[in-house]
């Protein structure tokens, strides 16, 4: 298992990389888009109990978030998402759990593709799937879990320059790739996030924003609505 997660992180990382080394030509139409915010995350997982009520434990994460995008002539966006996160509150069967330590930390990392649905002059609205990665330490084990993931995003523009982001994730994970594995293996794992952010960029600019400001003769022509 531990090759395995090995494995899907230098895969990750590998194609991050490519991705970058890629958006270097953007003479043609392909360059990055670079945008961060805020980010919260509600974690479920699940043990399967005969006889009895499930095991539930959730974690709630608050953090922050760095996203590229990589611009292409076509509707078709890859996108690559890192997110570093806090866990503020942990439930047993909806109990508290307090931490022994406040010590503990979450990171979690999307890659995958990003379709654009619509495109008014106001807002945008794209949606995709993407690989997941997630791991979470925490007092009794450091988790690590594996999925796919969802995600619906909406743009806001509010100049010819910034704009609003808002993104929402689904995934679902396997959970038993960290050291719960053998002791507490996990038969559901899934979660949820909520983005909000912006983005700022000279080579994507809004035509359209509610802020539209004074065009410099020297600037080149949009390249969004």
């Amino acid at each position: 298992m531990k090759k395995l997660a090995a494995l899907a992180v230098f895969t990750l990382l590998a194609m991050s990389i490519a991705v970058g080394a890629f958006a270097q030509d953007n003479a043609s139409g392909y360059y990055l888009l670079l945008s961060e915010g805020v980010t919260c995350s509600w974690m479920t997982r699940i043990i399967k109990q005969t006889g009895r009520s499930n095991f539930v434990f959730e974690d709630f994460l608050f953090g922050l978030y760095y996203r590229m995008d990589l611009h292409t002539p076509k509707i078709i966006t890859p996108m690559l998402k890192i997110a570093l996160l806090y866990p503020l509150s942990s439930t047993f069967n909806k109990f508290p759990q307090k931490p022994k330590t406040p010590l503990h930390y979450g990171a979690d990392m999307n890659l995958g593709v990003n379709f654009k649905i619509l495109d008014f002059a106001y807002f945008r609205l794209n949606a995709g799937p993407a690989a997941h990665l997630f791991f979470l330490n925490s007092d009794r084990w450091n988790y690590l879990n594996l999925g796919a993931v969802a995600f619906v995003g909406m743009e806001l523009p509010v100049s010819q320059r910034w704009t609003l982001l808002c993104n929402g994730f689904a995934a679902l994970d396997y959970g038993n790739l960290g050291g719960n594995r053998n002791m507490e293996p996990f038969d559901i794992a899934y979660q949820y996030q909520v983005d909000i952010g912006v983005r700022y960029s000279k080579k994507h600019r809004n035509n359209t924003s509610l802020f539209p400001g004074k065009k410099t003769e020297d600037e080149p022509p949009s390249l969004s609505r």
